[in-house]
């Protein structure tokens, strides 16, 4: 965005002499400051803003954070039992969700990924400090080093933004593609969230919701954006532009704050369409699809 810059940080080239041409970089992710409870004192807070009206569920977004992802310095995202009883981790699932009566329906496409909190309640429960919050960005990150698994993380997020993985014994979630926003060797152009580079049509709009001249939150208040559950006092960082029907008289009524918010944590579980299931609240080795029904 016009007005925001990606602080610098320090980068450790790991590239060997016999491949100079795709160096590898490490990342220090506590540089700059990190916090672990809230409120929290945030030089700033960065935000992804989904417009409504343009997203039509193609899933880019979804795909793009899986293959950027899996790679990538937090990766891999396990696919315990990918072609049997599907059992998979994606860090950002699109909804669809009809509402309406026929003929008169509406689909609502919305992409669901970790909204890194202005009041993150995630951080304060880590018993070690393995997740927190950063202060030069308000990235919510996980060490997985200091990691233990204990889950508290997960239940304490009131979004199920947070994800087990049973073959290292941490949690995984979104990282706002920490590793490719710094990433000195990509064109500037390309430093943003994989899911914002996928979107074939613009519909995810990076920002610094804390910087009241940053484009993006000019835009997201100007729109009447909102965010999901802001009941839960979390304040997520990340929001939406509603849909706007050109038929407001006759069209199908809008979704309010709270029906998004219903319909996401309805039952505990979020469906992903032709996708499967979420497997955040996946237990054990995930044998038993009815625990995810």
């Amino acid at each position: 965005m016009g007005s925001q810059q990606n602080p610098p940080l320090k980068v450790i080239n790991m590239s060997s002499p016999q491949n100079t041409t795709t160096p590898q970089i490490k990342l220090d992710i506590r540089q700059g400051g990190v916090q672990h409870a809230p409120p929290f004192s945030l030089k700033a807070n960065y935000a992804i803003i989904t417009d409504l009206n343009k997203c039509f569920g193609c899933g880019g977004c979804q795909m793009s954070c899986k293959e950027w992802n899996t790679s990538g310095m937090f990766g891999p995202l396990p696919d315990l039992n990918p072609y049997g009883e599907l059992d998979v981790m994606f860090w950002l699932r699109v909804l669809y969700v009809e509402v309406g009566t026929y003929p008169q329906t509406k689909v609502y496409n919305i992409p669901i990924n970790c909204f890194h909190c202005i009041n993150a309640p995630c951080t304060e429960v880590c018993p070690v400090g393995a997740t927190f919050k950063r202060t030069e960005d308000g990235i919510v990150l996980v060490d997985y080093n200091e990691c233990i698994g204990t889950k508290y993380c997960i239940y304490a997020c009131p979004y199920g933004n947070r994800f087990f993985d049973y073959v290292e014994g941490v949690t995984k979630k979104c990282t706002h593609c920490f590793d490719r926003i710094y990433d000195p060797t990509l064109p500037p152009e390309e430093r943003i969230p994989a899911c914002i580079h996928g979107c074939m049509v613009q519909a995810r709009i990076w920002a610094n919701i804390l910087d009241p001249t940053d484009p993006g939150t000019i835009l997201f208040y100007d729109k009447g954006g909102f965010v999901m559950g802001p009941e839960t006092g979390a304040q997520p960082a990340s929001g939406y532009l509603p849909w706007r029907s050109k038929y407001a008289e006759s069209d199908v009524q809008l979704l309010s704050e709270a029906e998004y918010y219903n319909v996401w944590t309805a039952n505990g579980v979020v469906q992903l369409g032709a996708q499967g299931n979420n497997s955040t609240y996946t237990e054990g080795n995930g044998s038993n699809s009815s625990s995810n029904s």
